[in-house]
């Protein structure tokens, strides 16, 4: 499965989201991001796990790089 999110840069929720990506790496899907607009995109590197498993903040780490 394929999740693709279409996001201007703004995440309200981090926390939330962190926990869901961390919750969703023990299943079979990927996610894209995808960046429309001229915002700020710094963000969408702290959900990228290329260098280190995601974390949420009680301290779970991601199953796997989705992201």
């Amino acid at each position: 499965m394929i999740l693709v999110i279409f996001t201007d840069g703004i995440i309200c929720d981090m926390p939330e989201t962190i926990n869901s990506i961390v919750e969703a790496s023990y299943y079979p899907i990927s996610i894209i991001i995808v960046g429309v607009g001229n915002e700020n995109f710094e963000k969408m590197n702290e959900l990228d796990s290329d260098d280190k498993l995601l974390k949420n903040y009680q301290g779970f780490s991601a199953f796997r790089d989705i992201v």
